[in-house]
């Protein structure tokens, strides 16, 4: 077989790129410290190291959710620690309040502490993370959870609970809700709770309802309507001289309690143990119901509390024994109230540990999967120096052979022997 000059210059010069190729490729290894570089430089392992990747990326995720779900777990229990601190606290005023010979001053004072202590809770219950969201509020968590309107906390986040995953098959409940931990208690006495309208100028009528007659006002929601009343306000002439007036109706079945009674801004709406004080005058065609209660959020109940035994006085004869019994009860049954909420932040905060502790279990989980999957990666992918550097020799070796090879062929030609 015959082979031309060029066939032998184009061989030898093939050989020579491959080994170039090949020494900038290990070359390239020796500088980045990897075996794998690009695809093609292991096509298998580098399909392997882009499927350790992912999960690592995955863990890391895993590992930030672990990291604000904790970060928020902390800040409840520390809310819910100082929730119970003056819980504990409001027990022993109760139980002060009804000691022998306590006077009206002293329980008055001791009212008081209680007024303040619920302000505490107010502010607590409103406790914000570092991204300044109320953590009691659910999903609506940017605003507060608890609000004081008409004389009534209410509450105006919604039940919503955040779910984080925190492993490929663990999601952990990462919020507590204000509804589920400071709502639904029962109270001793009927709170009133007032809905309003548009009135007749199209703007939201404002008011503020106040219990001046505790009993007076448990007594008329007994014997009358539990469901509560409406008030309408009528117009001027069905009065006489003309003026402002209201009638009141029951809600359940609309029968008319007290008709065409004259309106007075500066004093309100007297009735029932009940001071209600509307903002703006009404007009003919206003309306407001006032619907009783008897199951409140903590911060009402406490506020109750405060209120019973600020109004109590102490009875200045026998006849009027029958008050103290009634407050002693009062007092029994706060005391079960205080009970009701204390048992349900234990119960959450019981809740708030085990979920810490699953958060820590999982961590660990996680930084054990890293530490492994970095491991396979650097089996996979990092260099081994000594092949390398033996391998970087033997293919500058096959180089320089190749190229001295070449010069040597290169001289072999037929004019060299006719010269």
């Amino acid at each position: 077989m015959r082979l031309s000059s060029l066939q032998v210059y184009q061989q030898s010069l093939n050989g020579i790129n491959k080994t170039s190729a090949e020494i900038a490729q290990t070359q390239n290894q020796l500088s980045t410290g990897q075996r794998v570089n690009i695809g093609s430089d292991d096509p298998a392992a580098t399909a392997r190291i882009l499927a350790v990747e992912t999960e690592l990326v995955n863990i890391n995720r895993y590992q930030k959710n672990i990291d604000a779900v904790d970060s928020r777990l902390q800040r409840t229990e520390g809310a819910l620690n100082s929730i119970e601190t003056i819980l504990d606290r409001l027990n022993q005023l109760v139980i002060q309040a009804d000691g022998a010979g306590m006077t009206n001053i002293e329980r008055g004072n001791i009212a008081t502490e209680i007024s303040e202590r619920l302000l505490e809770l107010a502010s607590l219950t409103n406790t914000q993370d570092e991204n300044g969201d109320y953590i009691f509020s659910g999903f609506i968590n940017s605003k507060p959870a608890f609000v004081l309107e008409s004389g009534q906390y209410s509450y105006q986040g919604d039940e919503g609970v955040r779910h984080e995953k925190i492993a490929e098959q663990l999601s952990i409940i990462g919020s507590d809700n204000g509804r589920t931990l400071f709502d639904g208690f029962m109270i001793n006495d009927y709170i009133p709770v007032a809905e309003v309208g548009i009135n007749n100028a199209g703007v939201e009528q404002s008011l503020t309802v106040q219990v001046t007659d505790q009993d007076q006002y448990n007594t008329l929601v007994r014997e009358g309507d539990i469901q509560g009343y409406e008030i309408k306000f009528n117009l001027l002439n069905e009065i006489v001289p003309n003026g402002p007036n209201y009638s009141i109706y029951q809600i359940s079945d609309g029968v008319l309690v007290e008709a065409n009674t004259a309106y007075d801004q500066a004093t309100g709406i007297i009735r029932g143990g009940l001071e209600i004080n509307i903002q703006a005058a009404p007009r003919s065609g206003d309306t407001l119901t006032i619907r009783p209660i008897k199951q409140t959020n903590m911060l009402n109940v406490i506020d109750n509390i405060a209120s019973r035994i600020a109004t109590f006085e102490e009875p200045s004869s026998a006849v009027d024994r029958g008050e103290e019994e009634a407050f002693d009860l009062f007092v029994a049954q706060s005391l079960d109230a205080l009970s009701a909420i204390q048992e349900r932040v234990r119960s959450s905060r019981t809740s708030i540990g085990a979920r810490m502790n699953t958060l820590t279990a999982a961590r660990d989980s996680q930084e054990s999967l890293t530490l492994v999957g970095n491991q396979i990666l650097s089996d996979i992918r990092d260099l081994d120096y000594n092949e390398a550097v033996s391998k970087l020799s033997f293919q500058t070796l096959v180089l320089e052979t190749t190229q001295q090879s070449f010069v040597k062929i290169a001289n072999l030609s037929l004019f060299n022997y006719l010269r």
